[in-house]
């Protein structure tokens, strides 16, 4: 890519962000369409566009959007989340639990080999524990807010004992069950950025920030640019979001 095309690339996408802060979802998916012809092989603008179809309660429209990204990077979690995400508003809640796991399954080759969990204290890793079996048995009986509910408690408390890998394995079952739990993406979100694996978590965060944008929550809202402004630093994508709450 020439420095010239780069340019006019990530000029494209920052219009685009800021039409869509501006609530002018029409706007921003021109400006996404824009920076896709420049750069061929990148899935970001398609990610984008397929949120911004999802905003605009266009399900099947953010499938495709989603599809060309992913036909540009196979194996992009981002675009595998949000096309779950827009399969499950299509109603094809089957094919966005599959596609859910296949992604939890990559996020878990992702990390694999980057050390080894943590240990609890042995009276909070059984209380922990039985967070876990508590997810596993309200899955088998279809309770899937319960089950989600269960894994993120056992995420929270692992993650609070440093126990990094058995954290974000609470967080991909709790994921599995319900794909759409934006306090899990939460919890990775920290994880991440706590391991210092800004990509990953700045990921999750514009993922975070994007479901925001389609079911605003003040108090979740305030919450993500709590945690940007924690680690901004970290990750300097994520200065925008922290000085939005300035």
């Amino acid at each position: 890519m020439t420095e010239s095309v780069s340019a006019r690339y990530k000029e494209a996408l920052r219009h685009g962000h800021v039409a869509v802060a501006k609530g002018r979802p029409k706007e921003a998916i021109k400006h996404y369409e824009e920076a896709g012809r420049l750069v061929e092989e990148r899935p970001l603008p398609f990610i984008s566009m397929g949120s911004v179809f999802l905003q605009m309660r266009q399900p099947r429209d953010a499938i495709r959007a989603y599809d060309e990204a992913l036909k540009r990077a196979p194996g992009d979690v981002t675009a595998m989340r949000g096309k779950a995400m827009a399969l499950e508003a299509d109603g094809k809640d089957a094919e966005a639990a599959t596609l859910s796991r296949r992604a939890a399954e990559l996020e878990a080759m992702e990390r694999s080999g980057h050390g080894g969990p943590g240990r609890a204290p042995d009276a909070r890793r059984i209380e922990l524990e039985h967070h876990v079996a508590e997810g596993g048995k309200a899955r088998a009986a279809g309770e899937l807010d319960r089950a989600a509910a269960a894994y993120q408690a056992a995420a929270v408390g692992y993650a609070a004992q440093n126990s990094f890998d058995a954290a974000m394995d609470a967080c991909l079952s709790a994921l599995e069950a319900r794909p759409g739990a934006i306090d899990v993406h939460f919890t990775m979100a920290h994880l991440y950025l706590r391991r210092g694996w800004a990509e990953l978590g700045v990921q999750r965060v514009l993922l975070i920030d994007h479901r925001l944008d389609i079911d605003e929550d003040p108090r979740r809202r305030a919450a993500l640019q709590a945690l940007a402004r924690d680690f901004q630093a970290l990750a300097p994508e994520l200065e925008q979001l922290a000085s939005a709450s300035a």
